[in-house]
């Protein structure tokens, strides 16, 4: 049972019940008063990210017609992230306060999207300009994750990580599946598409004052200062290659980040090409991308929702799992030319994501130790960089032989990994 002493600071006062009802376990970090001020300014946070999800690819696709451009802005974050993830990781661990990181990312993440708005307003945006603000908000998500993801654990303590982590990613899968249907919805409404971009200023509007939203609310947050003797001394490129070595030198965490990171490459590409897939494929305008999005993340939210309430046992295999139940699914999402099918099958995807996602996330902070937590968790995040930079073969692949080929092939090398993994013990078994 956990006692008052292990709770984060401010917490002392909460006494847990002996056994909780399923329902209870599930919320249980909401509890924490920290933790609730935390989770609404990360849902201005997600809100933000999920409605540029749909609004920028929808923007890129329309104004080039090509999937070669989509997997350069992706690639474009992606190559700024080599640069900032680990740099991002050490400042995580010498700040003496991971707010700080945080609120100052949200207010560069409005200044950048108030910049697209403005240029859309004048009618002078083009690809380019969406290249630059790629790179320049990968900058700000990269430097801003290894913090946001250590922050966590700072609030609610281990006991409490993983149903604080699953709740985290059911309010991004909430705001993923209310928010890029409306903001299609309101794009279509408004005359966009056929080469009409114009309405898409006022969604650029909205996710600025999102991202500004989400940087106030995390006033409000009261974590005790870290301790000079748990501050790293050493300069951020002596601290940078300690915590590289420190990944190499222990193999649950290499282990982790290198299953992850192949994981995450056969699982991303779906989303990357779903601008085009929708049109190409599915025939479908920017209200139906948007639908697509939002109700794919029903199942997001029910998978994330699952592993809040699941506990702290058997964690490695519910993640294969979940990843065994998406590669199938995107399989056959690759195949179908169906929208409403197509929706169900990423519904299912949705499900399988939200679990790999969340129980790859809490594996790897609870093995790691605290000294180097941001370290790791910006390594974790160089991962997505890589990523980002390696599909742009896929999306060459999709140019020349069409999405279906590009989605299905990922997925097929999902399922392959996911049954070698389901044979290795040392992996399988982990808690």
């Amino acid at each position: 049972m956990t006692n008052p002493q292990t709770l984060p600071s401010g917490e002392a006062s909460l006494t847990p019940p002996v056994q909780r009802s399923r329902w209870r376990s599930t919320f249980a970090a909401f509890e924490i008063k920290n933790y609730r001020w935390f989770f609404l300014a990360l849902c201005g946070n997600f809100a933000a990210m999920n409605i540029q999800m749909f609004i920028r690819g929808w923007l890129v696709y329309e104004i080039t017609a090509s999937y070669e451009k989509l997997g350069w802005m992706t690639a474009a974050g992606g190559l700024v992230g080599l640069f900032a993830a680990p740099l991002g990781g050490v400042v995580a661990d010498r700040v003496r306060q991971k707010k700080v990181v945080l609120q100052v990312s949200g207010v560069a993440n409005a200044l950048i999207t108030f910049w697209i708005a403005a240029l859309i307003y004048r009618g002078e945006l083009v690809f380019g300009h969406l290249l630059v603000s790629s790179v320049l908000q990968g900058l700000v998500m990269n430097a801003m994750m290894p913090a946001r993801q250590a922050f966590t654990k700072d609030i609610v303590g281990l006991n409490r990580l993983t149903n604080a982590i699953g709740l985290s990613t059911s309010g991004m899968n909430t705001a993923r599946l209310l928010l890029p249907g409306l903001a299609g919805g309101l794009v279509a409404a408004l005359g966009g598409g056929n080469g009409n971009i114009d309405p898409a200023q006022w969604i650029y509007l909205l996710m600025a004052g999102l991202y500004l939203w989400s940087a106030a609310l995390m006033s409000f947050i009261h974590v005790s200062d870290k301790a000079d003797a748990d501050m790293p001394t050493g300069s951020m490129l002596a601290e940078l290659r300690l915590g590289f070595r420190y990944v190499l030198d222990t193999p649950v965490i290499f282990m982790l980040l290198g299953c992850n990171f192949l994981m995450v490459f056969f699982s991303l590409t779906y989303f990357m090409l779903l601008p085009g897939f929708a049109k190409d494929v599915l025939a479908a305008g920017p209200d139906r991308l948007g639908l697509l999005i939002s109700i794919s993340g029903i199942g997001s939210l029910l998978g994330s929702l699952y592993i809040a309430s699941f506990g702290n046992r058997r964690r490695a295999r519910i993640l294969l799992w979940g990843a065994g139940i998406m590669g199938i699914s995107l399989l056959l999402f690759a195949v179908s030319t169906h929208f409403w099918l197509s929706v169900a099958l990423l519904t299912i995807v949705g499900f399988g994501q939200a679990t790999r996602m969340s129980l790859s996330n809490v594996l790897i902070q609870s093995y790691v130790e605290d000294e180097f937590r941001g370290r790791v968790m910006s390594i974790y995040m160089l991962e997505m960089a890589l990523l980002s930079v390696s599909i742009y073969p896929i999306s060459l692949l999709a140019e020349f032989y069409g999405p279906q080929w590009a989605v299905g092939l990922s997925a097929i090398g999902l399922i392959i990994m996911v049954v070698i993994l389901f044979n290795v013990p040392r992996y399988r078994d982990l808690d």
